[in-house]
């Protein structure tokens, strides 16, 4: 597993590399996840009459048909060939475990994703680097889990590897195995951005270094989430509040959003700045920094599809001035300055930050990480894939309640995930334990979903 590179001959004979080395946003992903964990869990219910053979089987077929699913990560030794971690080949098989229930429990696939999926990090030095969950209860009733690492995988991700997983298990007859060897693995994403915002371009890499930015002209003092208490970085866990919004709700608001000229991650993103400000007690007009992670699939040197595995996003932040009496204004200033700031490529520059001055790994971490906790644009951010397309039906089964939940690891103390799929909103909060107490996060995840569907009324 420690070897720096594996070839194979490909169908023209040439030598074709079953490795690499990790990039530098894979890399970040990859640090800060021995931290504290870092996954991304995908949810659906499936009610008929289905085995866990059937499961394993598609899982195998699942990986058969992505190399990044047969693969492990290892550490390169001093003086070894080759620079920093890389993708090596794995030939485990995903894990499914099993959970049996004797009486019905909606909730229990949100205890599990809470007590285990989010905290519990995948064991990346033997790969595979993904494990699944089937959980069975009375009247052929089930919840299927599937959690990859955020290096490889983002929300969209995760879901459609999921979507892959249910429907290959509901192909007759079920998939065999194929006997193809790994393939090379993916290209790394920062290859396919758009030349002027490649990684290394001028405009992006000129970005202040950690210890000259405090010597920077001084902004605008901004509001952020204020922590309880200081928890370390490798004690942090993130935790979970599920919640979800009706059709009915959810085709008010977006009715709402259509006459408002808004558009409902604005909505999500100012009703949960809202609520964090009425916690903190602020006054009218108190400006606060929502991040808001964005899908680049469609914007790359070639689109990339749902089905690719990769981490196809980056996060911007907005500092809006909270208007508790008018959440419209502030949800379609969210809007005009994510538009305004995607088109100026600000979505980019992290990545050349990270290729720059980034970590290389745990040993020398703590002083990037610690600037990204006292001066980072925001801790608190709404995560929307917007909506999902997911079977309802897929032979007998009946198919409900896809979604996915992200782990928040030292990059925040609060998030959301948001889905909308089956009919639904699904709205998973996030965060991290310690700093931000249970009651505290269930006041402020109320308060959220409250303003939210009053906007809509």
């Amino acid at each position: 597993m420690n070897a720096p590179s594996a070839l194979k001959d490909d169908d023209t004979g040439e030598l074709v590399s079953m490795s690499r080395v990790l990039s530098p946003g894979e890399r970040w992903y990859w640090i800060i996840d021995q931290l504290s964990t870092l996954n991304i869990c995908a949810h659906v219910r499936i009610k008929g009459e289905l085995s866990a053979r059937e499961l394993r089987s598609a899982l195998g077929a699942l990986q058969d048909r992505h190399p990044q699913l047969r693969t492990a990560i290892a550490q390169t030794t001093p003086g070894q060939a080759g620079d920093g971690p890389r993708f090596v080949p794995a030939d485990r098989p995903i894990p499914l475990r099993e959970v049996r229930l004797t009486s019905p429990d909606d909730k229990r696939w949100v205890s599990e994703v809470d007590g285990h999926e989010l905290t519990e990090p995948l064991d990346w030095r033997s790969g595979p680097l993904a494990r699944a969950v089937l959980i069975s209860g009375p009247e052929q009733t089930h919840d299927l889990l599937l959690t990859v690492p955020h290096c490889i995988a983002d929300g969209t991700t995760a879901l459609s590897l999921l979507r892959r997983w249910v429907r290959l298990a509901a192909a007759t007859p079920a998939p065999g195995r194929t006997t193809a060897a790994p393939g090379p693995a993916p290209e790394p994403f920062e290859t396919l951005f758009p030349e002027r915002f490649r990684v290394g371009a001028p405009a992006l890499s000129e970005a202040p270094a950690a210890d000259e930015a405090d010597t920077a002209a001084a902004p605008e003092v901004v509001s952020r989430l204020e922590p309880e208490r200081f928890v370390p970085f490798d004690r942090r866990r993130t935790r979970m509040l599920h919640r979800s919004l009706t059709s009915d709700v959810l085709d008010e608001l977006t009715l709402a959003c259509k006459r408002e000229g808004a558009t409902l991650h604005g909505l999500l993103a100012a009703a949960l700045v809202c609520a964090v400000a009425d916690d903190a007690g602020a006054a009218p007009l108190a400006p606060f920094a929502v991040g808001s992670p964005v899908a680049l699939r469609d914007e790359l040197r070639r689109p990339v599809s749902e089905d690719e595995v990769g981490c196809f996003v980056s996060a911007l932040h907005s500092v809006v001035r909270q208007q508790p009496e008018d959440l419209w204004s502030m949800a379609r200033f969210i809007k005009d300055d994510i538009t305004a700031r995607k088109q100026l490529g600000e979505q980019y520059a992290v990545f050349s930050l990270l290729a720059a001055q980034g970590p290389t790994g745990v040993v020398d971490c703590e002083p990037f990480v610690r600037h990204f906790e006292e001066h980072g644009p925001f801790n608190f951010f709404v995560s929307n894939i917007g909506r999902f397309e997911f079977p309802d039906e897929l032979g007998d089964w009946q198919l409900s309640e896809a979604q996915f939940v992200g782990g928040i690891s030292v990059v925040g103390y609060f998030g959301s995930s948001v889905t909308t799929s089956h009919g639904q909103l699904s709205w998973n909060f996030t965060y991290i334990d310690g700093a931000v107490s249970r009651e505290r996060a269930e006041r402020i995840v109320d308060d959220t979903v409250a303003r939210v569907i009053a906007a809509g009324e």
